[in-house]
């Protein structure tokens, strides 16, 4: 692409996304304010309600307590239940936001007295309903869940007032009812909207549908767990406004607050789409804005840009035939020297004079390091090949390393509960020998100064029962666990032994030692394929990393047994020769080809299936048992097996022991 249409492409773009970006960011800050505005006024919408509906109940609660403490007591101690129910009853008149009812309930909860009366209800017990039991349990009165009436078939909600003698005996309950749906103030809260279809509803922290525009739901549960995600928040005390989906699968801005002195909660919500419609619509004019304020924008700055850089053409056609320089030229400077001057009648124009001057000399320049840079990439190429596999033996290292620690870790965590089995079996055979005792002496005793009817009861009880056989059996399963917990401890010690992740820094340890838990691990690799034949001499102590010549020892006994197709035989023998330690590992497999016996520790080089190795094994013992300033080598013939030497000083150069 031409200069002048990458500038004016860039000069497109740039204009497109500054006004696209200048929109976008004044239409989210108008989005936010817009946003924020109704969420104001869903929330107020809730606090409102929450506060007429907190001052309704108070008032009413106070009202109904203030019913039954005018009820005089002397009636009830007396039992006068007409006068009662009279007394009622000039307060149903007087109170009819009570559309539901009075009654009273002695303290077993049968109903005793009731305005308007209900005789086929009287002496009937209610102690099941939840008022009662929260009146009875707090001494004090309630306002009640809202429960449909057996009877109407009608949401009722009942409020309380715990009765008592002049002495503080418990006389009884008194409530007083109403019906939700014939409630002025619930039907006025119930036929406010916010705007054309948002509503208000009322639920308890049971999930109980109090008031609801849709009378079908209402003294219902129909809001499952997790449909309404607000919901379920303001049930844990949630207060405060946000977008939500509710349990219809419509798209809400709803807001929630607690009713003071109930488990209460006043909900008030609008759908989405039509709280954002006005939004939506300014959107569009933002966009229409934006398109054509773009395309305005990128008109003239065309205009602006064609007429700007028509000058540039000859510049543009002349730097396009510039050549670039090769290594092969035989005078480098004489060949750029002859592209430079086609730049020659430029330098003197008076716009792009500077510009093709400095072009000619950025050339130049750049012609010598390119030829330069060449010569270099050949030379960094060869770095980055011995680089790549110098960090590929590093990365194998860390991840045997990673692999050593899990195992330590593993190793540790069965070894506690190991020390527990062991130690509880055995606890377990003195208890069994004692109760062996105890039987014994038992039979012995019973023998001498018991009936012959029980002995022989006893024994054959005991002949049902397999006891000799149970008593015998145990001893076995005893012995078996002990020597299972056994072989499970020796084998957590050889794999802690093999994974020593405590050993980080160079420690004296025992070659021997370290082939045994070497070949502990790896025996589950070898027992099928080969018999271990151990020839192990007596060795000191000599500096080290034994974890490092773990994974040296572990690569070469896993290669043996890959060497043998069928059933062989691997034999490490372990010596002292002068001032060296000498171990050797051969097996009788289809050993080395000459053609790649020079190649085995090269990074990379495997004769293993793609997927089943990685080269990497050998080139990295190579490297280890070169850090120790030992020597490592093979003798190997083909169809007769391969042998490992390794030679590792008893003392290191530069280490003090």
């Amino acid at each position: 692409m031409k200069l002048r249409n990458k500038v004016m492409v860039i000069l497109i773009v740039t204009v497109l996304l500054s006004m696209a970006g200048s929109g976008v960011f004044f239409f989210q800050q108008y989005k936010s304010a817009f946003q924020q505005s109704v969420f104001r006024t869903i929330d107020a919408a809730a606090k409102a309600n929450a506060e007429t509906l907190s001052n309704y109940l108070s008032t009413q609660h106070e009202i109904a307590k203030h019913i039954a403490d005018m009820l005089p007591k002397e009636a009830v101690e007396y039992k006068d239940y007409l006068w009662i129910e009279s007394y009622l009853g000039g307060h149903f008149k007087d109170f009819t936001f009570f559309n539901n009812g009075f009654f009273f309930l002695d303290t077993h909860g049968t109903l005793l007295a009731d305005y308007p009366p209900h005789p086929e209800l009287r002496g009937k017990n209610f102690s099941n309903r939840p008022y009662f039991q929260r009146t009875m349990a707090t001494k004090k009165g309630v306002i009640g869940q809202p429960y449909r009436s057996a009877r109407t078939g009608k949401g009722v909600l009942t409020f309380t007032s715990y009765l008592t003698a002049r002495d503080g005996t418990p006389l009884g309950v008194v409530g007083c009812s109403t019906r939700l749906a014939e409630d002025k103030l619930f039907s006025e809260l119930l036929s406010r909207t916010i705007g054309q279809s948002g509503y208000i509803y009322v639920f308890d922290k049971s999930r109980l549908m109090i008031l609801h525009p849709k009378t079908e739901r209402i003294l219902t549960r129909d809001v499952p767990l997790g449909a309404n995600i607000l919901f379920d928040k303001a049930i844990e005390g949630f207060e405060g406004v946000g977008e939500t989906v509710n349990s219809k699968g419509k798209k809400m801005l709803a807001a929630f607050r607690q009713i003071p002195g109930t488990d209460w909660i006043v909900a008030s919500q609008l759908p989405a789409a039509e709280a954002y419609a006005p939004l939506w619509k300014s959107q569009k004019v933002f966009i229409l804005f934006i398109v054509l304020g773009s395309i305005v924008a990128a008109c003239c700055g065309l205009v602006f840009v064609h007429r700007s850089l028509r000058e540039l053409n000859t510049l543009e056609k002349v730097t396009a035939d510039l050549a670039t320089p090769e290594t092969s030229t035989v005078d480098i400077s004489t060949s750029l020297r002859a592209d430079i001057s086609k730049l020659d009648p430029l330098l003197g124009h008076p716009e792009f004079g500077s510009l093709a001057k400095t072009i000619a000399g950025l050339y130049e320049k750049l012609g010598l390091s390119l030829v330069e840079s060449r010569q270099m990439t050949t030379e960094l190429d060869a770095a980055y090949q011995k680089l790549k596999a110098t960090q590929s033996q590093i990365l194998q290292q860390e991840k045997l390393a990673s692999v050593g620690q899990l195992a330590a870790g593993v190793a540790h965590e069965i070894n506690n509960p190991m020390g527990f089995i062991t130690s509880n079996l055995a606890s377990l055979k003195r208890y069994q020998d004692k109760l062996a005792a105890y039987i014994a002496q038992l039979e012995e005793w019973l023998q001498g100064e018991g009936s012959e009817e029980i002995l022989l009861q006893l024994q054959a009880f005991k002949k049902k029962q397999k006891i000799d056989y149970v008593l015998e059996d145990i001893n076995d399963l005893i012995a078996e666990s002990s020597e299972g917990a056994v072989r499970v401890r020796d084998i957590v010690q050889n794999l802690k032994s093999f994974s020593r992740v405590d050993q980080t820094e160079l420690t004296d340890a025992d070659l021997n030692e370290c082939l045994e838990s070497t070949l502990a691990i790896a025996m589950n690799e070898i027992k099928y394929k080969a018999t271990v034949v151990k020839d192990f001499g007596s060795l000191p102590p000599i500096p080290c990393y034994p974890q490092q010549l773990n994974q040296v020892f572990l690569n070469i006994l896993v290669n043996a047994a890959q060497a043998i197709e069928e059933k062989g035989e691997i034999k490490i023998t372990t010596r002292v020769d002068q001032n060296k330690v000498v171990v050797a590992i051969s097996d009788n497999g289809s050993g080395i080809p000459v053609d790649i016996k020079d190649k085995i520790f090269e990074p990379f080089f495997t004769t293993k299936e793609v997927g089943k190795g990685t080269g990497l094994g050998l080139s990295i013992s190579f490297d280890i048992i070169k850090e120790h300033q030992g020597q490592i080598w093979i003798e190997s013939e083909e169809g007769q097996g391969t042998t490992f030497i390794i030679e590792l000083p008893l003392e290191r150069e530069g280490v003090t022991s």
